[in-house]
C-alpha cells in the first residue's frame, strides 16, 4: 500500500476544539500531494457495473442527477457537471492509503473515500451531510463556501433525487489547492464550486444512530437477563403515596433496576457487532488466501475488545481478545494484539502456518470476507 503521511495538524487540539463542532481549513495538509488517479481513470471506474457513481449537472437554474454505470458518451456534456464515485478506496490501494492521513481517528468510524471530478463551475449544489468529512483537494482548485448548521427542518428545493438547500448564506469561504484539506462537521451547509477542472477526495466518517445502538443494547441485555428476575421494591415504599398513585420513588426505583441490569450485562459486544456488520450495499464473500502478506479489505470493519476473566460480562476462562468482523466474533490470545493493531492500521501481516492460534484468526477473518492478499 502506498505511503501517506498523517495530516499536518495538532491532533489533540483539533479533537478538542473542532471535531464535530466547527470547520477547519488545513493548508498544505499533505505537502506535495499528487492525485493518485486521473479524471480518465475515475471515469473508467464509473463505467464499471460494480461501482457506485453519479453525475450531478446544472443548466439554467435546474439541477439533474444521473446514476451509473456510465458509458463514454455520458461524459460528453455541455452543462456544469460533476462526476462522483463512491468507495474508490475499495478499488485502488493508492486511494485506500489516504486512510493513514486520518489514522488518529478510530478506524471503525471511517466510511470510505469518495472521489469527484468537476468541470469549471461544476458543483453538486448547496447541501449538508450527516457525517464528518475531510475534503482533500486532489488536482486543480475548488472554492468552498460554508454556511450555517442545518437539520431536518431546513428548507430544501423540490427535487425527487437531490437534497439541496433552498437558500444558502455564505459564512466562510476557502479556495483549496492540491494538498489542502477542509474539515466540515456534520450538519454544516457547504457548497463546493470547481475553479477550472478539478478533482476532490472526500474522506467520510459515519456513526451508528442512537436508535440503532439502543436497539442492539436492549437486545443484548434481554438475551442475558434471567426472565424470572423480578423488580425489588427496596426503599421505594418507605414514603406512602395516595391510592393509585405511581410515585416518583416508584419510578426511580424501577429505572435504577433497569439501568443496573444494563450495566451488569453490558459487554460492549452489541456495539462491536453493529459497527462491523456490512451495510446492505456491501456483500463480502469468503476469501481464498494465497501464500504471502495479508491485509484487511479497505471498506470492511474489524474491531477488537480486550477481555479479562474478571472484568468481562462474557464468561471466560482466561484473559483474551475478542475480535469482531461482519457482526461475528472469535476469541484469540492477547499476544496477537500487535498483529491486530498492524492489520487495523492498514498494514500487512505475514501468516505463520506453524502458529495455530494465528491461523485460527486468519481463517476467521477470511471466512468473514474481510482479509485478502496484499497483491
Amino acid at each position: 500500500m502506498a505511503s501517506v503521511s498523517p495530516l499536518q495538524l495538532d491532533e489533540a487540539h483539533f479533537l478538542k476544539h473542532y471535531w464535530q463542532q466547527r470547520p477547519l481549513l488545513i493548508p498544505n495538509a499533505l505537502p506535495g500531494f499528487v492525485s493518485p488517479l486521473s479524471p480518465e481513470e475515475l471515469a473508467g471506474l464509473a463505467c464499471e457495473p460494480e461501482s457506485e457513481s453519479r453525475i450531478v449537472g446544472f443548466r439554467e437554474g435546474v439541477w439533474s442527477l444521473q446514476t451509473g454505470p456510465f458509458e463514454d458518451r455520458d461524459f460528453q456534456r455541455d452543462d456544469l457537471w460533476t462526476l462522483l464515485v463512491q468507495g474508490v478506496d475499495a478499488w485502488l490501494p493508492e486511494v485506500a492509503a489516504l486512510r493513514k492521513a486520518v489514522s488518529f481517528l478510530p478506524r471503525w468510524r471511517f466510511d470510505d473515500v469518495m472521489v469527484s471530478y468537476a468541470v469549471d463551475g461544476g458543483s453538486v449544489g448547496p447541501h449538508f451531510d450527516r457525517y464528518d468529512v475531510f475534503l482533500l483537494q486532489g488536482s486543480g482548485e475548488r472554492l468552498w463556501r460554508l454556511g450555517d448548521f442545518c437539520d431536518d427542518q431546513t428548507p430544501r428545493i423540490e427535487h425527487e433525487q437531490l437534497h439541496l438547500l433552498e437558500s444558502f448564506a455564505t459564512v466562510e469561504e476557502y479556495l483549496l489547492k492540491p494538498g489542502d484539506v477542509l474539515y466540515v462537521p456534520p450538519g454544516m451547509a457547504h457548497w463546493g464550486i470547481a475553479v477550472g477542472d478539478c478533482m476532490t477526495y472526500s474522506l467520510g466518517f459515519r456513526a451508528p444512530t442512537l436508535s440503532q445502538m439502543l436497539a442492539r443494547f436492549a437486545d443484548e441485555v434481554l438475551n442475558g437477563i434471567d426472565p424470572n428476575l423480578l423488580l425489588e421494591d427496596r426503599d421505594s415504599l418507605l414514603v406512602s403515596g395516595r391510592q393509585g398513585e405511581l410515585t416518583r420513588a416508584h419510578i426511580d426505583n424501577a429505572r435504577e433496576a433497569v439501568l443496573n441490569a444494563m450495566r451488569v450485562l453490558d459487554s460492549g459486544s452489541w456495539l462491536a457487532e453493529l459497527i462491523t456488520e456490512p451495510s446492505h450495499e456491501e456483500e463480502f464473500s469468503e476469501a481464498l488466501l494465497l501464500p504471502g502478506p495479508l491485509i484487511l479489505v479497505p471498506q470492511t470493519q474489524v474491531v477488537w475488545i480486550e477481555r479479562s476473566s474478571s472484568g468481562s460480562a462474557k464468561p471466560a476462562d482466561d484473559a483474551c481478545v475478542e475480535v469482531f468482523a461482519a457482526g461475528e466474533s472469535i476469541c484469540v490470545p492477547q499476544r496477537l494484539i500487535g498483529l491486530l493493531e498492524t492489520l487495523c492500521a492498514g498494514d500487512a501481516i505475514e501468516p505463520d502456518s506453524e502458529d495455530e492460534e494465528l491461523a485460527l484468526l486468519v481463517n476467521f477473518l477470511a471466512t468473514m470476507g474481510v482479509l485478502i492478499n496484499e497483491e
